[in-house]
């Protein structure tokens, strides 16, 4: 079928390019709402029940391909769990397809933009064409063709899908800017250098850079796409931000040189022995008295299974989320502190929330 505005500019949605035909963007839009209505408005009431009927089972959830097994055979006989299960995962199929299939209807025109960003400012871009990438850094997280390090123009179909993915909540960026708003500073005010590890698209970077407008930001990410498309994001914004391709537990900055290192739901993507070593990275490159502040899923407990339960097992399983059951069962708090790091606060542990922790001075 031919699409006659195809190849038309259609502009900005807030600071994320809009799809390239009104047809594709109506369709995502659709894809948001049907999630928000089928998904996330009963999330919690799904996972209570789930975990209670693997329990009512005598299945223990163990991240095993014989307890995935276990467990599917018991949803084949919940009509509302295999249904939101279903629609769970064909919702992040539709639009994830129609995404990738809009935009690389752009595709040398895509390539060309970024290609020319590279020599332009505010901010500067460095990565490394024959970077020496990880097994682990090529999943495909959240089920995304090639994953977030194998296609040039995967920093572009993140962006396009983390308005969806946020339920409707990000748009302008605005959960990104929330989130930079109640970032806890250093108790001493300080704040010359920031760095953000695991940046994808630079969208918490950028929201830090905007708070701290004299600050020097810095945002690295292992995925050469990630930190390209971020650069000629960053540069739409007219924001003085440094991109650079680097491993999280691998900094390439001398020690004690920020002030402020964030990171914004990376730990989850990486494995136990990787958030080991960037704890480590973090805390050697943190100035003393400087802060670290992590967002990401709470720990699990009896009384809050959260993502180690039931949920987390099967997105685990049918969404690229390989590595998260791993960080939520680990006791990252007692492993913040073996760091030498002293947490100053925790946030609410029913959500998403952050970790503020201290180099001490």
């Amino acid at each position: 079928m031919t699409r006659s505005n195809y190849f038309v500019d259609r502009g900005m949605n807030g600071n994320t390019p809009a799809l390239p035909s009104r047809a594709d963007e109506s369709f995502v839009d659709y894809v948001c709402e049907a999630r928000n209505v089928l998904l996330h408005a009963r999330w919690k009431q799904l996972g209570d029940h789930g975990n209670k009927t693997l329990k009512d089972h005598g299945i223990a959830i163990e991240q095993t391909k014989d307890c995935v097994k276990q467990v599917r055979d018991v949803i084949a006989g919940d009509m509302e769990l295999a249904s939101f299960l279903r629609i769970k995962r064909s919702c992040q199929e539709m639009y994830k397809d129609r995404i990738i299939g809009s935009i690389n209807t752009q595709r040398d025109d895509w390539l060309r933009k970024l290609e020319e960003a590279e020599s332009t400012g505010p901010g500067s871009l460095e990565y490394d064409a024959d970077f020496p990438m990880p097994d682990y850094a090529k999943v495909q997280i959240h089920i995304q063709p090639r994953g977030y390090v194998g296609d040039d123009l995967a920093g572009l179909y993140y962006d396009c899908g983390t308005q969806i993915f946020f339920g409707g909540n990000n748009a302008g960026d605005a959960w990104h800017r929330e989130l930079a708003e109640r970032t806890t500073m250093p108790e001493d005010g300080k704040v010359d250098r920031i760095l953000e590890i695991g940046c994808s698209v630079g969208q918490l970077a950028c929201e830090h850079k905007k708070r701290n407008p004299d600050a020097e930001v810095w945002a690295t990410d292992i995925s050469a796409p990630m930190v390209r498309y971020g650069h000629w994001r960053a540069i739409q914004q007219d924001l003085d931000v440094n991109f650079v391709q680097m491993a999280s537990e691998a900094l390439e900055f001398p020690d004690n040189h920020f002030d402020l290192v964030t990171a914004h739901i990376l730990f989850h993507e990486i494995p136990r022995p990787v958030i080991e070593k960037t704890l480590a990275e973090a805390f050697r490159v943190l100035r003393p008295g400087g802060t670290f502040v992590l967002w990401d899923f709470s720990t699990t407990s009896d009384d809050h299974p959260g993502y180690g339960g039931f949920l987390g097992l099967m997105d685990s399983a049918d969404n690229g989320e390989p590595y998260a059951p791993g960080f939520v069962t680990m006791g990252v708090e007692e492993t913040i502190e073996n760091t030498g790091f002293v947490i100053r606060s925790i946030g609410n542990p029913a959500q998403m929330h952050d970790r503020v922790c201290d180099k001490p001075a």
